[in-house]
C-alpha cells in the first residue's frame, strides 16, 4: 500500500528526558514546561491548516502535544497504538548511548524490546492506516517514527533528527515524500 494523499506530522514536544538524554521508548513520561509551549506553538503554526482529522500515539506527551493542535480544529483525535515509539525494552530509561545508533541501523535488538525491523513495519503500517483515512490527516507521534520511514522511502529535503514539536507537510511521491517545515 502507497501513501495516496498529503499529510501533515508532528512529532511531541520536549520531556524531561528528550533534554537530559534519556531513553524514552515506549516509557509514558510527560511533557516538560519548554514541551507544553512548543505544543502551543504548533497548534498555533497549524491553526490555518486544513487539518481533516488527527491520528495519535497514545502515550501521554503525544496526546497533550495532538490536544493542543485540536484545541484549534474543529477534529477529534483518533488513537492508534500502532504509532507508539520503539519498544526498547531493557534499555528504557537509560541515557543514550553508542547502542542507541546502532538501534536506529538494525544492528542492535534491545533485550525485551523490538527489533528495528519490527518497530519499523509496525509504524510504517501504522502511518498507512492513517494516511489512508483521507488527505489532510495530521499524525502526531514520534521521532523514532521519522527514521523508520526512511527505511521505506527518501524524504527530501532530509529532516534528521526529527525536532519536536516542529510540523511538517508531507506530499508522497514515486519513492520520494516532499517535506515542507511549517512555521519555520
Amino acid at each position: 500500500m502507497s501513501f495516496k494523499h498529503p499529510f501533515y506530522f508532528l512529532r511531541h514536544g520536549q520531556t524531561d528526558w528528550n533534554k537530559a538524554k534519556i531513553t524514552q521508548g515506549q516509557t509514558d513520561s510527560q511533557l516538560d514546561e519548554t514541551g507544553r509551549a512548543q505544543a502551543v506553538r504548533a497548534g498555533e503554526i497549524l491553526a490555518n491548516e486544513p487539518i481533516a482529522r488527527i491520528v495519535s500515539s497514545p502515550l501521554t506527551r503525544v496526546r497533550h502535544t495532538a490536544e493542543a493542535v485540536a484545541a484549534k480544529h474543529d477534529v477529534e483525535i483518533t488513537f492508534d497504538d500502532g504509532l507508539k515509539e520503539c519498544h526498547l525494552g531493557d534499555m528504557q530509561g537509560q541515557p543514550h548511548g553508542s547502542w542507541l545508533a546502532d538501534y536506529w541501523t538494525g544492528n542492535f535488538d534491545p533485550p525485551n524490546g523490538e527489533t528495528f525491523g519490527q518497530f519499523s513495519d509496525r509504524v510504517w503500517r501504522a502511518m498507512q492506516r492513517a494516511v489512508e483515512l483521507g488527505p489532510n490527516t495530521l499524525i502526531v507521534a514520534h521521532g523514532g517514527l521519522w527514521i523508520a520511514a526512511h527505511q521505506y522511502t527518501k524524504i527530501d529535503p532530509p529532516l534528521m533528527p526529527m525536532p519536536n514539536a516542529l510540523p511538517i507537510h508531507v506530499t508522497p511521491g514515486n519513492g520520494v515524500w516532499n517535506q515542507r517545515v511549517l512555521g519555520a
